[in-house]
């Protein structure tokens, strides 16, 4: 023992230990993160909502917590339309001494099934999603500081009903970028949440009836605030827009920016749902390409030539006069009565959203 060097050795005893003491710290952080899952599944149960996976692992040693599930399925079967949602494969990681950080990674294909009324009866629908990028972050450091952030590039969803002669394509959509960032809004008495929102090369065929501006949105982005939500948000989200509805619950639209067909157009404004649950509010907006829009407009059978040029004269007039950039024009939106008005004429018909 008298001819050991202790000095060369001593710190590899200390390395020893100090890696067999956080290997036993990282087994039992781990073993917290999977017994939280375990615990959120029992408190959906409870609330009729049925979580499963086919397998579920747990990982990630020694930088990180990462957690893959195979064959994920959410089933909501007492909801007033009964949902399921499917996952061929999910990835959700957080770094050990950070758990509130949770970054969630859905790189397989997505299957939501659904119901919706028509003909007088529910007709059921499967709704196929794969992305290039699918991708989730929430950071969770007190009540007030939460941010939940998503990313979704390159998606494709495609839509098939159910019927009596075997499943029948109904539809499809894409976009090739869909962003969201959310947080609570701070200073606001109540639940209420600062939402953003971007989209870009956003297309749909056979999702319902063709708007006269068409089935390509090239831009939308938007930074709003909503606020007044209905008691028990967010744990009635099934019945959310009828709720919201009867709330009042109001979405503050500060800045927005829209390319639609022969759209060009920002503003800012409010809106929320009427008691039939269409849309209404109003909106202080700047129009370019106007000739584009009147055509578009005409095109439809909307309004014609001579009566939309006599329309939007005397804004192109007052506009000019209020200083608006040259080729823009200020127009009021509102939506009511389920009517979407474009100045004094009357563009579109609102259904209701629920």
């Amino acid at each position: 023992m008298k001819n050991i060097r202790w000095s060369l050795i001593l710190p590899f005893i200390l390395i020893a230990v100090g890696a067999i003491t956080y290997s036993l710290w990282w087994v039992g952080v781990a073993n917290r993160v999977e017994a939280a899952i375990l615990k959120w599944q029992i408190d959906q149960a409870a609330k009729g909502i049925s979580v499963s996976w086919d397998n579920l692992d747990t990982g990630g040693y020694p930088y990180r917590i990462q957690v893959e599930i195979a064959g994920g399925r959410i089933d909501a079967p007492d909801a007033p339309r009964a949902w399921t949602w499917e996952a061929d494969t999910l990835s959700a990681q957080t770094l050990a001494y950070r758990l509130n950080h949770v970054i969630v990674d859905i790189p397989g294909d997505q299957r939501v099934h659904y119901s919706e009324p028509r003909d007088g009866s529910e007709q059921k629908f499967t709704l196929n999603l794969t992305s290039d990028v699918f991708w989730a972050s929430y950071v969770d450091e007190s009540s007030q500081e939460q941010r939940l952030s998503g990313d979704i590039q390159n998606l494709v969803a495609t839509r098939v009903q159910q019927s009596v002669d075997g499943p029948v394509l109904a539809g499809g959509a894409a976009a090739g970028r869909l962003q969201l960032h959310g947080r609570p809004a701070p200073e606001v008495v109540g639940p209420a949440f600062d939402i953003a929102l971007k989209g870009q090369d956003i297309s749909w065929v056979d999702m319902g009836d063709i708007n006269w501006a068409g089935s390509e949105i090239a831009h939308l982005e938007a930074q709003t605030r909503i606020t007044d939500l209905p008691p028990g948000f967010p744990n009635a989200l099934a019945t959310f827009l009828p709720d919201a509805a009867a709330n009042g619950t109001k979405l503050a639209i500060s800045e927005f920016a829209l390319e639609w067909g022969p759209i060009e157009m920002t503003g800012q404004g409010e809106v929320k749902l009427d008691s039939l649950g269409r849309p209404e509010g109003r909106f202080r907006t700047s129009v370019g390409n106007l000739d584009g829009l009147i055509d578009a407009l005409v095109q439809a059978g909307i309004v014609s030539q001579q009566s939309a040029r006599l329309a939007f004269a005397g804004m192109a007039a007052l506009s000019s006069l209020q200083g608006e950039e040259n080729g823009r024009v200020r127009l009021p939106v509102a939506m009511k009565d389920g009517v979407l008005f474009l100045g004094p004429v009357a563009a579109a018909r609102l259904e209701p959203l629920y």
